[in-house]
């Protein structure tokens, strides 16, 4: 039995509840084409049902406790994990990541969570030495779920906003004409301070750029009204999607302030997509066809058009129908060619070649109108039922990998229909295949199937309107299928006068787990899907289906059995792992390496195997333990040598949810950030300062040797007032402060040269010695003093000598200051010693959300504003056997409509959402 066999034979097999063939279209002639045709249908259940049992699909989903934030501020969390079709609680993997990324591709937090019956909590800090005003990509992701790509990452974007420290207002429009053939880009900026007075007279300068590169620049004054007009032309091949306009006004202080605002919605272009249902246009077979519009900014937009073939005659005509999404039907003519004609809204028209017609071929068609039944439909045209008359075909339906139906027949018509009860399947997404005989895949279609199973929740209030402070009682019932049901749940209220959004845009664990962890791509306002659903928003979903892609495996890979590798186990617990090798690099057979965690007086050892090998299993510590690895109680302990293997971070990769980023944060958050410019302003306290004039020495990369012919102007200097709240290892902390460097494969790079094709890495130094990774990743951040980097090595000759591209200087605090000049003195860092101390990555320590009482009638809390907008938070609901569960809170000042938001799961798999508005008067 191989590894991942026996990591899973303690898992319990799925039960695959799977049918036989219940559409029989003909039986006739089976034995005939099961004797020619290479591949039988149990194989590929059997193929697939390997891929469900040894490669079970892992999913993530993040509850916060609002839609988006500002600087200062807290983002709660719920993490729930599950597996497999049915949404288990996950066993197999007990640790979940999450990461915060910003615009710039780098990382700002990680958080390493463990989780409890498959949910965990977890909290980040935006404090204003790591976050800005921007827009921000959160991910989470078991070490498991990497096997099978990004793409099915729990992905979101994070808005977030700076009122404290940002006095200005900005709103931006921009427009694109051609005067004489050249493009112009016009932006109107708008300047105005957070009470909504204009900025006149102020001078700003602006840039356009992208990356490194300046495509134009200027100055100039806003006007009485606080507007700026600024213009420049583009060319193609400088101006890509990427290109961001960076704005500074000058204020009466002597501040400035900066604005970034993204250009992609003047450099994208639209696209429109067409999806004929089942994969293919075939000759003679009337079809569906689907379209998707997207706008510059990722969006749908709404289109007309028509459909004329390659004489000039129309065809049909379309309208899209929601987001961008519209259906029409076409019936493709031998020897012809179809374009489609599309008006935009803003007026102008393109044309759009159709995907290529079939001249022989088959069709899959389903139509899921009916509440209780599928309709399925295979045609063939005349040329392929005449090529493949009596050869066999299958038909296929799983979700999640788990095979739910199968049906069999032999091609004596040209057109079959049948009808499959939907209580055969699960509810979610619906792969349906068509199958020759001889595996080779003939179409696909996705459907959703709805049974309205989702948990039965209900918040109820003690009262049914309140005042400001006033304590609130509130009970949660939670039902499946009419009885109780006992689960773990979440639950946010927050002041909805505050936090406008819409109920349509939201991520919510319906949204997540039974849609778009399923898809690939960007899906616009998940929650429109399952918020108040009616016929037009199941047919819109239907649509929604045909445009967008599933790939979660490839049917001909796993016939060939060629499966998802297996590259990152399931973690059940935090393990420390290394070689202990002797000075020659022989492995040290029976050696003892003992652990040490100083601030918790621990001591164990690990024997290591016959390649040196050693583990130390369940290590459950904190963020930032300092450890011990030591090798001295070996014989010959001065001539060994140990390695301590490095975890492998997860490298940066698109946002899936990037259309979600708002350009317009000032103007879009404003009542937010008002409020959080009032709630800043309350609680503002200002101590008394003492100033002591103290001399320091500053050691920079010029005290080292080896370092002496770099630049003394750095591109990017670190110091410890940066690093300060950078709790995570080293190696986190310089992904996400130093800009402008990737991470892959246990290296940094330069990300420009890197995405060119430059795969040299960079090259650290500590205190003016060249180390290696390990190294890198064992050190602490609260040792390091100064971090320098370098694009270019100068005259050093650096990238010549290691065979590198840029050059990250480190400097530690104490000890370390006083450079060695003498070779004979000099340790190399990068090579292990018998000793080696290491801060992994730890368990974060999730905190607990703070809400007043006032229940007492004098106070400081009494007296201050209360001007929260989340009002309470709580991720550890626990339902009784009854289904119950209650919890109680204080109202904030706020006055107007509060919004309470449960999500769960029970401990059946069943998923549910209810959201809850009462009145604060």
């Amino acid at each position: 039995m191989n590894i991942l066999a026996l990591l899973l034979s303690s898992m319990p097999r799925i039960n695959f509840a799977r049918c036989l063939p219940l559409i029989v279209f003909i039986t006739a002639g089976l034995n005939a084409f099961a004797q020619r045709d290479s591949i039988s249908l149990a194989t590929i259940v059997s193929k697939t049902d390997k891929l469900a049992n040894e490669h079970p699909f892992e999913k993530v989903y993040l509850h916060f406790d609002k839609p988006y934030y500002a600087v200062g501020d807290t983002i709660w969390f719920k993490a729930y994990l599950t597996i497999g079709p049915k949404h288990q609680l996950s066993a197999l993997s007990h640790i979940i990541y999450v990461d915060v990324i910003s615009n710039k591709d780098s990382v700002v937090s990680s958080l390493k969570l463990p989780t409890i019956n498959a949910v965990g909590f977890g909290d980040i800090t935006l404090s204003k030495d790591l976050y800005k005003q921007g827009n921000y990509h959160i991910r989470a992701y078991t070490y498991w779920m990497r096997n099978f790509g990004p793409d099915f990452f729990f992905n979101k974007t994070i808005s977030i906003g700076n009122a404290i420290d940002n006095p200005v207002a900005a709103k931006i429009s921009v427009t694109k004409n051609k005067r004489n053939n050249v493009e112009v880009v016009n932006a109107k900026v708008l300047y105005k301070d957070r009470d909504g007075n204009a900025y006149e007279g102020k001078k700003v300068s602006w840039v356009v750029e992208n990356d490194d590169e300046t495509i134009s620049k200027g100055r100039g004054v806003t006007d009485r009204s606080g507007y700026l007009n600024i213009s420049f032309t583009s060319r193609s091949g400088n101006s890509p999607e990427t290109s961001n306009l960076v704005t500074t006004i000058d204020l009466a202080d002597k501040r400035s302030v900066v604005k970034t605002f993204s250009l992609k919605s003047v450099f994208a272009g639209t696209d429109v997509q067409f999806f004929p249902e089942g994969g293919d246009l075939v000759t003679g077979v009337r079809s569906k066809v689907a379209f998707k519009a997207i706008g510059p900014d990722g969006l749908g937009i709404n289109i007309t058009g028509s459909i004329v073939d390659n004489t000039g005659n129309e065809v049909t005509s379309f309208t899209s129908r929601h987001a961008g999404m519209g259906i029409f039907a076409l019936l493709p003519e031998n020897d012809k060619t179809y374009k489609a004609s599309v008006a935009f809204p803003d007026g102008s028209k393109k044309m759009f070649d159709l995907p290529r017609v079939q001249r022989g071929g088959i069709t899959l068609a389903i139509n899921n109108n009916a509440p209780e039944n599928l309709s399925i439909k295979i045609a063939a045209n005349d040329e392929y039922f005449k090529a493949y008359r009596n050869r066999g075909f299958y038909i296929v339906a799983q979700k999640g990998g788990v095979i739910y139906y199968t049906a069999l027949a032999a091609l004596q018509s040209q057109v079959y229909t049948g009808v499959v009860a939907k209580n055969k399947f699960p509810t979610g997404i619906l792969q349906v295949t068509l199958f020759a005989a001889n595996g080779e895949p003939l179409g696909e279609r996705l459907v959703f199937i709805n049974h309205n199973d989702a948990l039965d929740l209900s918040l109820s209030t003690n009262l049914p309107v309140y005042t400001s402070r006033q304590h609130v009682d509130m009970k949660l019932n939670a039902k499946s299928n009419a009885l109780p049901a006992e689960g773990t749940f979440s639950v946010a209220v927050i002041d909805e006068s505050k936090i406008p959004y819409d109920d349509n845009a939201e991520t919510t664990i319906l949204s997540s787990l039974l849609l778009t962890s399923d898809l690939r791509g960007y899906i616009e306002k998940p929650n429109y899907y399952f918020n108040h659903p009616d016929d037009n928003t199941l047919a819109n979903l239907d649509i929604l289906m045909l445009t967008q892609g599933y790939r979660r495996f490839s049917y001909t890979d796993i016939l060939r059995d060629k499966y998802p590798g297996v590259t990152f186990l399931p973690e059940k617990n935090m393990e420390i792992t290394g070689t202990l090798r002797t000075s020659t690099g022989v492995p040290v057979f029976k050696g003892i390496v003992n652990l040490r965690i100083p601030s918790r007086n621990i001591s164990v050892n690990s024997p290591t195997d016959a390649n040196g090998q050693f583990r130390f299993s369940n290590v459950a510590v904190l963020d930032s333990t300092k450890m011990i690895l030591s090798a001295r109680n070996n014989s010959g302990r001065s001539n060994v040598m140990l390695t301590v293997d490095a975890h492998p971070y997860q490298p940066v990769t698109k946002n899936f949810d990037d259309p979600n980023q708002i350009v317009d944060i000032d103007s879009t958050l404003s009542a937010y950030l008002q409020n959080s410019k009032k709630q800043n302003e309350s609680s503002h306290v200002l101590n008394e300062v003492i100033v002591r004039s103290t001399k320091t020495t500053t050691i920079t990369h010029e005290n080292y040797s080896e370092l002496s012919g770099l630049s003394p102007m750095t591109d990017q200097t670190i110091t410890t007032e940066r690093l300060k709240n950078c709790s995570f290892d080293l190696v986190s902390c310089i992904m996400s402060n130093v800009f402008g460097i990737t991470h892959a494969d246990d290296n940094f790079y330069i990300k420009r040269a890197y995405d060119a094709g430059n795969k040299k890495p960079v090259q650290f130094f500590v205190n003016g010695l060249g180390v290696d990774y390990p190294y890198l990743s064992s050190m602490r951040t609260e040792d390091v003093g100064l971090i320098e980097v370098y694009l270019t090595d100068g005259v050093s000759g650096i990238n010549d000598r290691y065979g590198t591209n840029g050059i990250i200087s480190i400097t530690t605090k104490s000890g370390s200051f006083t450079p060695k000049e003498k070779t004979d003195d000099l340790q190399p860092l990068s090579t292990p010693g018998n000793s080696v101390t290491i801060t992994p990555k730890g368990y974060y320590r999730a905190r607990f959300f703070y809400s007043p009482k006032y229940d007492r009638p004098q106070g400081t809390v009494q007296r201050l504003s209360d001007l929260r907008s989340t009002i309470y938070w709580n991720p550890n609901i626990i339902t009784d056997k009854n289904g119950n569960a209650a919890f109680d809170f204080y109202n904030a000042d706020g006055k107007g409509t509060y919004k309470a938001i449960v999500e769960g799961i029970d401990y059946n798999g069943n998923i549910g959402r209810f959201v809850l508005r009462y009145t604060v008067k």
